[in-house]
């Protein structure tokens, strides 16, 4: 694949609020070489690396990555014959075969390096492991370790394993070796150059400009969202002019020294520095043969030098034209599998509330059971006639179970406002979420396998609490009198309420990047309905307040199923406003930004 092109950025724009983050970006990457990329803090080389890695979506532009051609099983079919496919619509396809290192590395904390590697190897669908110890080994260190124990080193080896694990073929490094030291720098040259023998694409934003003199063919200069030169790196080592530093024995005048051959830039004392173009060193040679002189020493230029002149001359140069006006069309992706392995990833995260929150409950429904059953009062009102058991059962089911006011429902509320605000959110906000997008899960898989793990769980909660209760009418010993299919209606609308808040919760995590934001709007408008609830059963005359509640929506005042086609209606809009929700959520998170 040398010599094709295999990264083309073409007229690449992204606006943010303060401004621009990146202004007509153009360059292309070939095959086989190693293409640099230079600028300070805030230049926009990490914006332009989300653009390409399908993060974020420019505002104009486009950049596409072209592979050669694959069956669905990954097998290379059409050896030599590449096809282009665009960041942002193809990026589930692009990224399995691209490896990424981001210049802030956020890793679950809770993880060792080597339970992070596995978890990595089978959701890529890797099969040999000795390549992954094979680096292991390479980089020299120990990834039992739990990586919120890990220096920043040993976290930027984790991911240069990542980075290169699976064999892509193009490869892009945001700051790669922040945190190694000088050793393993050298060693991370060494398999850059190995990855460019082998025919490997390769972008690398550093601030080392010395890494970058050694590992790159080319290198491009942003300054303030724009890119200001293109050069060959060659044309630095080999470049048209030298400059020297002289040190005379003896004074030398001005007049003597300045002569039309070459330029005096700077003198201290006796020691003059000067340039002078190849064409006129013989003559600068003579020059000094006639003169005594203590030392002679060349001040090759380098690429921190050349990257200076342009930052302090703010010199502007348009220095890519636009080539290909090619837009790939927009294909649907029907390539969204979810794996084993993200659906444990994402059940694990949550595990733990969702326990605590489930087994509470039931603990509190069986003893509410123990105590109703062996409570004196409840017995006299049994014998004297004025209640029967199933009055009593129904009642002990809707006001402490299957309510909006009950403790079931508050405390599946709090684990739906904690885990729905850690989906998406809080993902985001830390970074994490970068580590399952730069696999070959797509977006939509990953947020498809978030929101229904998150539905699954509750659910399985819902009903772990219907099982609980009817085991415990069923210990009273008076099921005979109890109307089994009443209150199975009693927990579906629990379900529905519940599934209604989730979804509310899901789609502000999906909508906010912070996950403060996501948490204040989908909690405060939860409470916000609870106490309306509340409000309009005070009294008929703030009863209207029922109508901006959606807990309204949830009924238990019917006794019988005759009664239930009243209120059949409210279970509908539930489920439909749910699933209204979801979907919007969804489609918020395929098409935002991430600023991972």
């Amino acid at each position: 694949m040398n010599n094709k092109v295999a990264i083309k950025v073409n007229d690449l724009n992204k606006k943010f609020k303060s401004g621009y983050g990146i202004k007509d970006i153009n360059f292309t990457v070939e095959y086989g070489k190693v293409f640099g990329y230079l600028g300070p803090n805030g230049a926009g080389k990490s914006t332009t690396l989300r653009i390409l890695m399908g993060f974020m979506k420019s505002d104009k532009g486009n950049s596409t990555l072209s592979y050669n051609k694959q069956d669905n099983n990954g097998t290379t079919v059409s050896i030599g014959e590449l096809i282009s496919l665009d960041s942002w619509t193809d990026s589930s396809r692009i990224q399995r075969r691209l490896g990424y290192v981001p210049g802030e590395i956020a890793f679950p904390v809770h993880m060792t390096g080597t339970d992070l590697l596995k978890q990595v190897f089978k959701l890529r669908n890797m099969q040999d492991w000795n390549v992954v110890k094979k680096y292991i080994e390479y980089w020299e260190f120990n990834p039992n370790i739990k990586i919120k124990k890990m220096s920043k080193g040993m976290k930027q080896k984790v991911a240069l394993i990542i980075a290169w694990m699976h064999n892509p073929d193009i490869i892009v490094l945001d700051e790669p070796t922040t945190g190694l030291d000088p050793l393993m720098q050298d060693k991370f040259i060494k398999l850059v150059k190995k990855s460019k023998e082998e025919g490997k694409a390769i972008i690398l934003s550093s601030h080392i400009f010395s890494e970058i003199e050694k590992t790159c063919d080319y290198v491009s200069i942003i300054k303030r969202g724009k890119i200001i030169s293109t050069i060959n790196i060659k044309d630095i080592q080999y470049n048209e002019e030298k400059k020297y530093e002289v040190s005379f024995k003896k004074d030398i005048s001005n007049e003597e020294i300045k002569l039309d051959y070459w330029t005096v830039t700077d003198k201290y004392k006796n020691n003059y520095f000067i340039t002078v173009k190849n064409s006129n060193i013989n003559d600068f040679l003579m020059f000094l043969s006639k003169h005594d002189i203590n030392f002679v020493k060349e001040h090759p230029l380098d690429l921190e030098q050349y990257f200076m002149k342009y930052y302090q001359n703010e010199i502007e140069k348009d220095v890519i034209s636009s080539e290909n006006n090619y837009v790939p069309k927009r294909k649907s992706n029907k390539e969204s599998k979810v794996s084993l392995e993200l659906v444990k990833d994402t059940s694990r995260k949550s595990l733990f509330l969702w326990l605590f929150m489930t087994i509470l409950p039931i603990v509190m429904i069986l003893v509410a059971f123990v105590v109703v059953l062996n409570n004196p009062d409840i017995k006299e009102q049994i014998e004297s006639g004025r209640a029967t058991w199933g009055a009593v059962i129904n009642r002990l089911v809707l006001n402490m179970i299957a309510s909006s006011t009950g403790m079931v429902y508050l405390l599946m509320m709090i684990y739906i406002l904690v885990t729905g605000n850690g989906l998406v959110a809080s993902e985001v906000e830390k970074g994490t979420l970068v580590n399952l997008l730069t696999t070959n899960q797509s977006r939509s898989s990953v947020i498809l396998c978030k929101m229904f793990t998150f539905i699954g769980y509750i659910s399985l909660s819902n009903l772990l609490f219907y099982i609980t209760t009817i085991i415990g009418i069923l210990l009273t010993g008076h099921s005979d009198t109890t109307d089994f299919k009443l209150i199975t209606m009693y927990f579906l609308g629990l379900f529905l309420l519940l599934f209604l808040v989730s979804s509310l919760s899901f789609l502000a995590s999906c909508y906010f990047n912070k996950s403060a934001y996501s948490l204040s709007l989908a909690g405060g408008l939860t409470i916000l309905f609870y106490v309306l609830y509340f409000i309009s059963q005070i009294d008929t005359s703030v009863s209207f307040f029922k109508y901006l509640s959606i807990n309204s929506l949830f009924s238990t005042n019917y006794t019988s199923l005759d009664q239930l086609k009243e209120y059949l209606a409210q279970d509908i809009v539930m489920f439909f406003l749910g699933v209204t929700f979801y979907y919007l959520g969804y489609n918020i998170f395929i098409k935002k930004d991430l600023p991972l």
